[in-house]
């Protein structure tokens, strides 16, 4: 389109004619209108399933889908937000997204783990997180998890999450599922304090040799042009902001994380396998 407003008025015309259902987001009393959020109607989800000659039944779209909490959309547009981002950085950069799975499939089979929780007692937990991708460049490739934090958990759960990730790694369960030493764990929350926070909590749990597996940046900073090559990622053990790929023209800068791979920032020269996401649940 060429302009926003232009944009906007299309959606508004789709919404008018049944092809988009429209919500706004919550705002705090005073604030005005909240932001127009379009989702996929009746008449488009027709119109989809006619274009690719299937009935609507096999699209996967339910008109309840448009109801879910306002809590639950944020979370989403939040992951959608890092993803057009690493998109379009990565298209920008000369980077290929080879693989990005979303929640709702790394949800269908997943890998599960034994976690000790602050009462002393031994829960099992799954390990889904927010997205999984992969990006590839001058062959070489980069794993890495998306957890999206709209600063909803408590610091007791969040160190419950981490001792999973940490169990899911040692136990070999990640090496079997993905087929790559490469990982990083990316954490996208809302705002620098709460980077602090989730940060301290994670160095208390994690040995030194896991330290860098986990990275943490407020949404305020991801963007196409810093999400990939600008120092925008705080790292548990490291000081100062830290690029999440090393510039190409100082490879120097990368280190290494001796938890799962030899290589610099997590990246490895291949890739053993495709993910198998119907792995089922690890011991």
């Amino acid at each position: 389109f060429p302009s926003k407003n232009t944009a906007n008025q299309r959606l508004k015309l789709l919404h008018q004619h049944g092809f988009l259902a429209r919500r706004r987001l919550p705002v705090e009393y005073g604030q005005g209108s909240g932001q127009a959020l379009y989702l996929l109607g009746g008449r488009g989800a027709g119109l989809v399933a006619a274009q690719l000659g299937v009935d609507v039944t096999e699209i996967g779209w339910r008109r309840t889908h448009n109801h879910v909490s306002s809590p639950f959309l944020e979370h989403t547009l939040m992951v959608n937000d890092v993803r057009l981002a690493v998109e379009a950085a990565a298209s920008q950069q000369g980077y290929q997204i080879e693989i990005w799975l979303r929640e709702e499939e790394l949800k269908v089979a997943p890998d599960r783990v034994w976690v000790e929780t602050q009462a002393r007692q031994r829960r099992r937990i799954a390990i889904v997180p927010d997205a999984y991708f992969r990006l590839s460049t001058v062959g070489r490739r980069a794993c890495f998890f998306l957890e999206a934090d709209r600063a909803t958990e408590t610091q007791g759960r969040w160190a419950q999450k981490i001792r999973a990730y940490l169990a899911y790694v040692h136990s070999g369960a990640y090496l079997r599922r993905y087929g790559s030493r490469s990982l990083r764990i990316l954490t996208v929350t809302t705002g620098e304090k709460r980077v602090m926070n989730l940060l301290r909590t994670t160095a208390k749990i994690c040995q030194p040799r896991e330290q860098g597996l986990f990275w943490f940046t407020s949404l305020e900073h991801v963007a196409q042009d810093t999400v990939l090559d600008a120092p925008i990622w705080r790292v548990v053990g490291m000081e100062g902001l830290i690029h999440l790929i090393p510039h190409r023209e100082a490879p120097r800068f990368a280190q290494s994380s001796p938890l799962l791979t030899t290589h610099p920032f997590g990246m490895e020269p291949q890739v053993l396998q495709q993910p198998n996401i119907q792995l089922r649940n690890a011991s």
